[in-house]
């Protein structure tokens, strides 16, 4: 499979020295490779996420030189046709698919493809341009559409379907911030398998708030009277980064990264004389709900999920 066993991101010219050093991107193109070289995988299947599958912690020793990495990728994939989600792992060290299961009643979040041809979509339907009109806005190409997670709000009929929940913003010129001009009252619900308008619900109209929303440094003007702010450090930095691994005085941590949690700490350490004592092994904020307070529907209805539902 381009891989040769025993040997970190082969392949891939990837630089990974260390058990839950993140995948280089030479390691990502690998997965996605082994995946479409196997016959489970369809033409129509997208890949929502590709990560490091993080070794047991009994597995995960200090770093040496001679050590071999046995790397694997935690690949959630969906098949739109098939109307299935897959979680994959692979095997980079060996060039093999370890294990493929298929997630019953899941639904997998929105891929960036996914998001551009969603927004095309709600633009052209007549449905929303009308809604639109009525609150004059005459041109859809300066409205932003961006698909949500819908939550518990679908109705009993959409049950099965992977549906998202669009919200719009108008922007008077491209250089505008989309926030500024929230659109209230008018979405679409939309099949992302199916790539398809479910539905459009206009709640009522509510005004734009008023002025512009340009706020680049060519629409606004700053406040005078400001003397320069400067943070210096003529002898460098107290902390030292080698490859994935921080030092800053006696605390020592790895970084990671991945698609669903963000920011991940890993072996979280304090040196204690000549022993490192070991504090945290994984720390991470598995999941943010972003709810907000409105008990309007089209603002009680906004729940903003990292990620995942």
């Amino acid at each position: 499979m381009g891989s040769q066993p025993g040997r970190s991101g082969a392949a891939s010219g990837g630089t990974a020295r260390h058990p839950l050093d993140p995948l280089t991107a030479g390691e990502i193109r690998l997965a996605v490779k082994i995946i479409r070289q196997d016959g489970r995988a369809t033409p129509a299947m997208r890949f929502v996420s590709v990560g490091l599958q993080e070794p047991p912690k009994r597995d995960v020793a200090p770093s040496r030189p001679e050590q071999v990495l046995r790397r694997e990728a935690f690949v959630v994939a969906i098949d739109p046709r098939e109307h299935v989600t897959c979680e994959i792992v692979v095997s980079l060290t060996a060039g093999s698919v370890l294990s493929w299961r298929v997630v019953a009643g899941a639904r997998a979040p929105v891929t960036l493809g996914e998001y551009a041809s969603c927004e095309r979509l709600v633009r052209g339907d007549q449905a929303v341009r009308d809604g639109l009109r009525r609150r004059g806005i005459t041109n859809p190409e300066q409205v932003l559409v961006e698909p949500w997670g819908i939550g518990n709000f679908a109705r009993e009929e959409d049950a099965g379907r992977r549906l998202v929940w669009t919200l719009c913003f108008y922007r008077a010129s491209p250089g505008d911030n989309p926030y500024a001009k929230p659109i209230h009252g008018l979405h679409a619900v939309v099949d992302l398998d199916d790539m398809a308008v479910v539905r459009v619900e206009d709640l009522g109209i509510v005004p734009l708030p008023p002025g512009a929303g340009d706020y680049t440094t060519g629409g606004t003007a700053f406040r005078g009277g400001l003397t320069p702010l400067e943070v210096r450090q003529p002898a460098g930095v107290s902390f030292a980064v080698d490859g994935w691994e921080v030092r800053w005085q006696k605390w020592c941590f790895r970084l990671g990264f991945n698609a669903r949690e963000g920011l991940v700490l890993h072996t979280i350490g304090y040196q204690d004389n000549a022993k490192l004592r070991s504090v945290i092994h994984r720390a991470s904020v598995a999941e943010l709900v972003i709810p907000y307070g409105d008990p309007r529907p089209f603002q009680g209805w906004r729940n903003a999920f990292d990620i995942g539902e």
